[in-house]
């Protein structure tokens, strides 16, 4: 898994793409005839999946951490830009995200979100949702 962004609370990486069939061991992206088929996810458990997208000129997305839960969110088409504050190093990380992109936030991980293109994403996460454990922080 090539990864590109990497910290104690962040993983991000451009997906690879892979000819006829994606090793079971990791992420990957196969093109054929009938469409693009990307698997983010194998052999972990989620209890929340929600797709959203984020348009040019809108509100930011995020400026919120949470305590528990953990997100995984792939960038299906578009371009984002992404900025990360560790509450514990206080390190900041900018990102610009681009179709293909898989980011892991953990706990205690500030992440917001701005369109820089029609964006489309889906997320998937350890823990349901719960307005309990979003707290607001904001970045962008």
């Amino acid at each position: 898994m090539l990864i590109t962004q990497h910290t104690d609370k962040l993983d991000h990486e451009h997906v690879p793409e892979f000819e006829g069939v994606i090793p079971a061991d990791r992420a990957g992206r196969v093109t054929s005839p009938a469409g693009e088929l990307v698997r983010f996810a194998n052999a972990d458990t989620y209890r929340f999946a929600a797709y959203w997208d984020c348009h040019p000129g809108g509100p930011c997305r995020g400026n919120h951490y949470h305590c528990d839960k953990t997100e995984v969110m792939y960038l299906i088409s578009g371009e984002l830009r992404a900025a990360y504050y560790d509450l514990d190093t206080r390190e900041r990380l900018d990102l610009v995200l681009v179709a293909g992109d898989l980011v892991t936030v953990r706990p205690r991980l500030v992440h917001s979100y701005v369109a820089l293109r029609p964006s489309q994403v889906v997320e998937v996460a350890t823990h349901e949702y719960s307005p309990g454990d979003t707290y607001k922080h904001v970045l962008l």
